[in-house]
């Protein structure tokens, strides 16, 4: 028994040494050359090495003298894609479809293609984002009859009937209410000026009285 606790004591001594001098032996750094490859693979790809994309893949066929499709990419700056905003938005479309290049014609790999998709989306994101375009909006925008009718009635609890009131509204690609097309005229404001006065008697409840 007494030889056996003595090598039991023997044994664990020994391993607890060897256990310190793994854990005070310093760590082996990684290489100088593994460090810049991982660097490297994790690295976004720069404006220019897009561009070479586009000009092994895609100038042959869009550019200023074929200009396929009507699309010409050797003109327009990678570094700045929203200064050609439709222009890229067209090419995100093309590679996150596959569609371009066509079949048959060298393709770059999927990562490739996932780059270039992913920056042209995140500048177009960042460049509308920071100016915001609020589309065009008219100066004047005048009521249609039926949104006059809608307001007499929820104004003054009064139904009118506003096409025996108020001449027809202008049109434009089957739509009355567009601001741009919606004129004030002469007419239509004597118009305006007459049914307001038939419409203040009804809401008084004097329809008889006298303009």
């Amino acid at each position: 028994m007494l030889l056996a606790s003595i090598a039991v004591a023997f044994v664990g001594a020994t391993s607890l040494q060897i256990a310190a001098q793994r854990s005070s032996s310093p760590t082996t750094p990684a290489p100088a050359a593994t460090q810049r490859a991982t660097t490297s693979r994790s690295a976004p790809a720069s404006p220019a090495q897009h561009g070479a994309v586009l000009n092994r893949y895609c100038v042959t066929c869009h550019n200023e003298r074929i200009k396929t499709g009507g699309l010409a990419l050797n003109t327009v700056d990678l570094a700045n894609p929203a200064a050609h905003a439709e222009v890229f938005e067209k090419v995100v479309q093309k590679l996150r479809g596959r569609a371009m290049p066509p079949a048959g014609a060298p393709r770059p790999d999927d990562a490739t293609y996932e780059s270039l998709a992913s920056y042209l989306e995140t500048s177009l994101d960042r460049a509308a984002a920071a100016h915001p375009n609020p589309g065009r909006t008219a100066t004047l925008h005048r009521l249609n009859r039926a949104e006059y009718t809608n307001a007499v009635r929820d104004l003054l609890a009064v139904d009118i009937d506003a096409a025996a009131l108020l001449p027809a509204d202008d049109a434009s690609y089957g739509f009355d209410n567009i601001g741009d097309v919606l004129s004030v005229s002469p007419v239509l404001m004597e118009s305006y000026m007459s049914a307001a006065r038939k419409i203040s008697r009804l809401a008084v409840g004097t329809p008889a009285m006298l303009p």
